[in-house]
């Protein structure tokens, strides 16, 4: 067996009831496995690998990641206007 390492995610208790009680009742599935979907799909496909919500919620993430994108290329200087984090937890 593979070395395994843990990872701690702290979210507040709504979300995690909530995403805890769909993966069950939708999917017959813990919340392990479907973080472990979600991360093998980000390390083995090009972006962020999986699809995101509905269309606002997938259009407001693409330009989250263009922003930050361009703040790490940047590298210093103003700062660039775009959505925040908190932006798409606010969906």
């Amino acid at each position: 067996m593979s070395k395994q390492k843990q990872l701690t995610v702290r979210v507040n208790e709504d979300l995690y009831e909530m995403a805890k009680y769909k993966c069950h009742e939708q999917f017959g599935i813990g919340l392990s496995p479907l973080i472990k979907v979600f991360l093998k799909a980000f390390v083995s496909q090009g972006g962020v690998g999986f699809y995101i919500g509905d269309e606002d919620l997938c259009n407001l993430f693409r330009k989250w990641l263009i922003k930050k994108r361009m703040n790490k290329d940047k590298k210093g200087g103003s700062h660039i206007a775009g959505p925040f984090l908190k932006d798409l937890y606010d969906i």
